[in-house]
């Protein structure tokens, strides 16, 4: 029986936000500014502190990445703070000032995307992102293989959308053990 996990148990405050500098996927060095954000999530009863960072680059062509930097002691998060989620800017009409999260569940070790005809398998706690669901290619051009994905929507603000996105995406979908059928 799987739970039911609902976005608005998810307590999340801001903390002060700071400059910084951080390296993407071991990538050259990106400056910007780190977001830090104490979330609470009140799905569980204890081991339910983190603190996610919310990195946004100065440049403006560079990608947002969210990850926890403080998870709770808890054996099936373990590594979950190398695991950070991206979110790339959108660059066609109407979605040009949005960016979009590809939505890669975790499995394991590695992560499995979630393609085009699978929304409908996707848990209950996805129901927040089916309005800004759409497949990759209608937001961005792509030279990748990745043109049927699905993306989540969302403004360059809306962190805690952000943070919604990636408890959903890998906390969640790693305590269930949920996968897509192959």
């Amino acid at each position: 029986m799987r739970q039911n996990y609902k976005i608005e148990k998810l307590e999340i405050d801001g903390l002060d936000p700071r400059t910084g500098c951080w390296s993407a996927y071991g990538g050259p060095a990106v400056k910007g500014i780190q977001y830090l954000y104490e979330v609470k999530d009140g799905n569980y009863r204890s081991l339910n502190r983190w603190t996610i960072a919310v990195r946004v680059p100065n440049a403006k062509n560079k990608n947002i990445f969210v990850q926890p930097i403080l998870t709770p002691g808890k054996k099936i998060w373990a590594g979950l703070d190398f695991k950070p989620i991206q979110f790339v800017r959108a660059k066609k009409h109407p979605y040009r000032g949005q960016v979009y999260c590809k939505l890669n569940l975790a499995f394991g070790s590695t992560k499995k995307g979630v393609n085009r005809g699978e929304r409908g398998e996707l848990p209950k706690w996805f129901e927040f992102l089916k309005r800004t669901m759409r497949l990759k290619d209608t937001v961005n051009t792509t030279r990748a293989h990745d043109q049927k994905v699905q993306v989540a929507m969302v403004h360059p603000g809306d962190h805690d959308k952000m943070i919604a996105i990636y408890f959903a995406l890998k906390v969640w979908v790693m305590a269930e053990g949920f996968t897509l059928a192959d």
